[in-house]
């Protein structure tokens, strides 16, 4: 009876030990749905579509001296900017991005930069319902407006949720920064759009393509040259 006793209680253990690990193999990891279905192509089909939503700001009367703005762009109005750090894109040799009040002469933050052609706002953090203009080589510049506050409160927590969501589902940090992106394009916020694809550092093929092409958005009809130059 003890020997019988004891063969129940040894199984009984290598049962208990061993069932974690039939259990963890029973149950494969699985993408979640963002992870399977997004796509850059649909933002890029939008972004590089016969009509861009996004206007860049080009000048220059001499190919060496040739600057294009990309982002935030140039549209008939200043562009509201949900970022109080935007991201600034743009094409050309630039050795200075400044930001400065509107109508001031005073920088609230400079950079002289090199082998790059994008860089994040650096400086303390822009005002809600401001208006600012971000400056190349301090000749030429493009004026933005960040978001007014309850506005930008309301995006912010809705962000702030979707993001939940998603890391829920265990999304990894490509498909939150699409689903962020998608979300600013859906509310034609293409600065903040393009700022998330951006941040993303190990990207996927797709990815890299949209970026790859944003240099597209400078390439104009010769007819428009003029017009684009004196912007």
């Amino acid at each position: 009876m003890n020997k019988l006793l004891l063969h129940i209680v040894v199984l009984s253990t290598i049962a208990l030990s061993t069932a974690p690990v039939l259990s963890n193999q029973a149950i494969p990891a699985k993408k979640s749905s963002i992870q399977q279905t997004f796509s850059w192509a649909n933002i890029s089909r939008i972004l590089f579509s016969k009509k861009p939503p996004v206007e860049p700001r080009k000048g220059g009367s001499r190919p060496s001296d040739a600057i294009c703005m990309v982002s935030p762009d140039a549209p008939a109005k200043p562009r509201i900017v949900w970022s109080d750090r935007p991201l600034f894109i743009w094409k050309g040799r630039v050795q200075t991005i400044a930001v400065r009040p509107i109508n001031s002469e005073q920088d609230l933050w400079n950079q002289p930069v090199t082998q790059t052609q994008n860089i994040t706002y650096q400086g303390q953090p822009l005002q809600p319902g401001q208006t600012y203009q971000w400056m190349v080589n301090s000749s030429r510049f493009v004026p933005f407006q960040i978001m007014e506050t309850q506005q930008r409160d309301r995006i912010t927590a809705e962000l702030k949720t979707l993001e939940n969501q998603l890391q829920a589902q265990g999304a990894d940090i490509e498909a939150i920064a699409f689903a962020k992106a998608k979300y600013f394009a859906d509310s034609n916020l293409w600065s903040d759009a393009l700022q998330q694809a951006y941040s993303v550092q190990n990207r996927s093929d797709g990815l890299q393509e949209m970026i790859k092409n944003i240099d597209n958005l400078c390439d104009v009809p010769k007819s428009d040259a003029k017009n684009s130059a004196t912007r």
